[in-house]
């Protein structure tokens, strides 16, 4: 069995021991107090200062302006498309009466299922 340090950390690679809590950490809601009272400030200033400075920016250093809103923009964006053919087809059918346009006809297609084949051969 390994020794164990007053802290209840393996020596060897120190790890907490199995069933030691350690030395108790961050308080619970300590990190998101923070997180609130610094996003609190930046709400005020922003709106005490924000347009002046996106004007100031804007004006001054138009590329600081523009990597500030190519970091803001997503990075990867994913697309699914789905076509409904019976809702598409009634959607272009619609667009030609608005324009005026005659529906084009169907074009006939040919069974070939029961026609009769038949193999020339020049022999």
């Amino acid at each position: 069995m390994s020794e164990t340090t007053d802290i209840g950390r393996n020596p060897k690679n120190g790890q907490f021991v199995m069933g030691h809590a350690g030395n108790g950490g961050r308080k619970p809601g300590a990190r998101g107090k923070l997180s609130t009272i610094f996003l609190d400030d930046l709400k005020s200033a922003w709106e005490r200062h924000g347009a002046d400075v996106l004007e100031r920016v804007a004006r001054d250093d138009p590329a600081a302006l523009l990597r500030t809103v190519a970091m803001l923009m997503p990075k990867d964006i994913n697309l699914s498309l789905s076509i409904d053919p019976v809702e598409f087809a009634g959607r272009f059918r619609s667009a030609l009466e608005m324009l005026g346009n005659p529906e084009p006809l169907p074009k006939q297609r040919r069974s070939l299922r029961n026609e009769p084949r038949v193999i020339e051969h020049d022999g």
